[in-house]
Formats: structure tokens, sequence, C-alpha cells
């Protein structure tokens, strides 16, 4: 009776559908059909990078070693002893202290078919190079940031004492900029070109200084299109910049039973780190061919850069522990 119904209905064996069916069977045209590819390719995350932006640079020429070494003369105390006429006073010394950084190189090879340019439908090649640079990018941030994550001293807020007494309401607020400010003037700490400090966070901790009541307050009725905007700017004294880069990404508590995100932020001042290279980033493409391919049936492309990142002053910088918007109390 079903079979009588369908094939009143006109969904017999001699229709052809393209719903169902297997190729080479009465009936289908799957052996006609195939998968469209749209000529574009998708986008990839193509995250902000900032750090090598405020270490102060010192390239290190070719022929003259790995390492390079930096010194500075230490300011003098403040002369405070009265002379007596016609004594001259004795003579002080100085202090000359120094701080050395050994390059190291990284890199990256991939490798593509002649085949595989042959057939692909998209231009492989240059996206290759294109994601290529984006790697390149993030592991050089992800080097300056482990540099920066090992300074000496670092802020808590709320007065916290380490990790460990960290929860979810532990964000930075306006008044942790405040402090940390004045911790920087006070060890005569020199400001941006701008006049300010500055700060880089991770987005979650970023979107707790946008929830700040004082941020909301000083902004409301002066400059309410930041807060429309979502730009915290600038806050006392302190620039602040945001940095999606893997490196910013949150760690959990490694308190037992907590789930608690925590991130790292640094606050410096001018020249509180240098960046040194050897080695400038550069893409290589090695054209098929040579002793190792003589069918030409591989192109190899590939990043290098050789250079070291250091802490030349830890007095005008801080590691900054917090919890995030996204962070929780267990």
């Amino acid at each position: 009776m079903f079979n009588f119904v369908l094939a009143v209905l006109g969904f017999g064996a001699d229709v052809m559908t393209v719903t169902s069916g297997t190729a080479g069977n009465a009936g289908s045209t799957a052996a006609e059909l195939i998968t469209y590819m749209s000529s574009k390719l998708l986008d990839v995350a193509e995250l902000v990078t900032v750090l090598d932006q405020f270490g102060e640079k010192e390239p290190l020429p070719s022929n003259s070693s790995k390492t390079i070494r930096f010194v500075r003369e230490e300011k003098l105390a403040t002369a405070t002893t009265q002379l007596s006429e016609a004594v001259a006073p004795d003579a002080g010394g100085i202090t000359l202290n120094q701080f050395e950084a050994t390059v190291s190189q990284y890199g990256y090879i991939v490798a593509l078919s002649d085949l595989a340019e042959l057939t692909a439908r998209h231009a492989i090649v240059q996206r290759t190079i294109y994601l290529l640079g984006l790697q390149a990018a993030e592991t050089y941030d992800q080097l300056i940031f482990n540099v920066l994550d090992a300074a000496t001293s670092t802020y808590y807020p709320n007065n916290r004492a380490n990790d460990a007494g960290l929860i979810g309401s532990d964000t930075v607020a306006y008044t942790d900029l405040v402090e940390l400010s004045a911790l920087l003037s006070e060890q005569g700490a020199r400001p941006f070109e701008s006049g300010d400090y500055v700060v880089v966070v991770a987005p979650q901790v970023y979107a707790a200084l946008l929830k700040d009541p004082d941020f909301k307050a000083a902004h409301q009725l002066v400059s309410p299109e930041n807060i429309y905007k979502g730009q915290v700017d600038a806050l006392a004294g302190i620039r602040v910049v945001r940095s999606n880069a893997p490196a910013f990404a949150a760690v959990t508590s490694a308190v037992g039973g907590q789930s608690n995100k925590i991130y790292s932020s640094f606050l410096f001042g001018r020249s509180a780190y240098q960046i040194t290279d050897l080695q400038n980033m550069r893409i290589y493409v090695a054209a098929p061919g040579g002793q190792s391919d003589p069918l030409q049936q591989r192109r190899k492309i590939g990043w290098k850069f050789a250079f070291k990142s250091i802490i030349t002053n830890q007095n005008w910088m801080r590691r900054v522990r917090s919890s995030g918007l996204s962070s929780v109390t267990n």
C-alpha cells in the first residue's frame, strides 16, 4: 500500500532525486554531486602582539659575538655633608653595574609538495607565508613575555601575598593603578614620550577595568564616548594597553579544588627592559630542487630570527598578578 501511494504521488524509481540514493543506483544523481569550495580562505585570529613596542631596542652588529653587555653608572647619593672652609672633601667612588644578554636563534619550516601547489584551489604559498609571519610574531612576543614574567617585583591587588591567595574579585582597579604609579615614580622610573607609564594587560583584565566604578565615574560626564567605545585609555598616569596574544592567556590557580583564572600584566617605565636583535625576523622561500629534491617535488617556506630580551632595571617595572572579569571564587 505504501509503495502504491509513493507511485501515485510521483516518487517512484523513475524519479531523479538529489537528497537520497547512492551513486550507480537508479533514481540518484549522487555521482554528479561535488562539494563546492569557496574561493575565499577563512580568516584566522590575528592577535595583538605589543611587547616589542615598549622595550628599548639595541641591535647587535654582525661579527660582534652573540652576547651584548649593557652598563649602567648608578646615581650618586645626595650630598649632605657641609664643606669645611678651604678643605677639599674626600673623593667618592662610582658604581657600574652590567647586564649581559646572549641571543638565541628561533625558526620554523613547512614543506609544500608540487602536487599540493598544482591542485590547490587557493593561493596556498602566499597564505602559508602570511601564517608563518603570524607565528613568528607570536613567538617573538611569547619570548619577551617569558622574560618579563620572571621579574623580581610582583604586585597583587588587595594586598594578597601570592597566587594562592587570589580570589575572583581580586581584579586590577583604579586604586591599584594609583599605587603602582606611585611605586614607579618613587623609584624614578621615566615615563614614555606621552608622559605616562604603560601597563599591558589581557582582555579579561582590561574588561574588569571597564567595569571599575572609579573608571566609569571619571568618564561618564567628561568623556562618555570612552565608555561607549570600551576604551580605558589612561588612568592614574598609566596608559592601559590590551593584548590578546597567546602569552597573555590565563593560568588556573594551583590551589587544590580551585579553578580561579590568574593573569599576568606588566607595568613599566621607559628603558625598563632591552630588546637586542642580532638577526631580524625574515621569511625564507626555498625553491624546489637541490640534492635532496632531485625531482623538484617540494618547496620549503620558513622564518628565522635571533634575539634576546633582558630586564635592565627591575625597579622600573612591576609584574602584576590578578584575577580577570571571567575569574571565579570556588
